[in-house]
């Protein structure tokens, strides 16, 4: 395997299973916050904390990535910080607590995304890339993840999708450890 198709797969599993994420988050997290009594507000105001974050967060960490020169730094960072601040999910109840701990992984795992396309637009401009390639990944696991989910916790129950989110976000941090920065 030569040392570009390298990169454009490695580029392709973490695009994999950050729309995996994605994909379990995004239709399942309501039906999971309905299951632990929220309310149809509260819910909606915690949905929209990922829509807030994505205002302010990416600008912020791509400042730094910007100033510091180091992508792969900080695509590491929020991906561990979004991994630790996901496993407070598993202990927090009530609103208060659930916020918090949304807002704080909401700042971090919004920013992973991001930082992650200007790293591999950066590695394609080197490498004659195809962009679509490497992206396509991300849609074929979040298909995956939505048809996936929908299956196990029609088996399981909600509460499988914990599980399936904290190991896609541990999989994401391991495989932003397999990324080169760019040169």
């Amino acid at each position: 395997m030569s040392a570009t198709h390298n990169l454009h797969w490695r580029l392709s599993r973490f695009y994999f299973f950050y729309y995996f994420f994605v994909g379990s988050f995004v239709p399942y997290w309501g039906i999971y916050l309905q299951s632990q009594n929220f309310s149809p507000t509260s819910i909606g105001i915690l949905l929209s904390l990922f829509q807030i974050s994505r205002i302010v967060a990416p600008n912020f960490w791509g400042w730094l990535a910007d100033h510091t020169g180091h992508r792969v730094k900080w695509i590491k960072l929020t991906s561990f910080l979004g991994l630790i601040g996901f496993v407070g999910v598993f202990w927090a109840k009530g609103f208060f607590w659930i916020f918090l701990i949304m807002s704080a992984l909401s700042l971090f795992t919004s920013s992973t995304l991001p930082l992650a396309e200007s790293l591999t637009l950066a590695h394609l401009a080197t490498t004659d890339g195809h962009y679509s390639r490497i992206r396509l990944w991300g849609s074929i696991g979040f298909i995956a993840a939505s048809l996936l989910l929908g299956y196990l916790i029609d088996l399981q129950g909600i509460n499988i999708l914990l599980w399936a989110l904290l190991v896609a976000q541990a999989i994401i941090f391991f495989l932003s450890n397999t990324i080169p920065e760019t040169q």
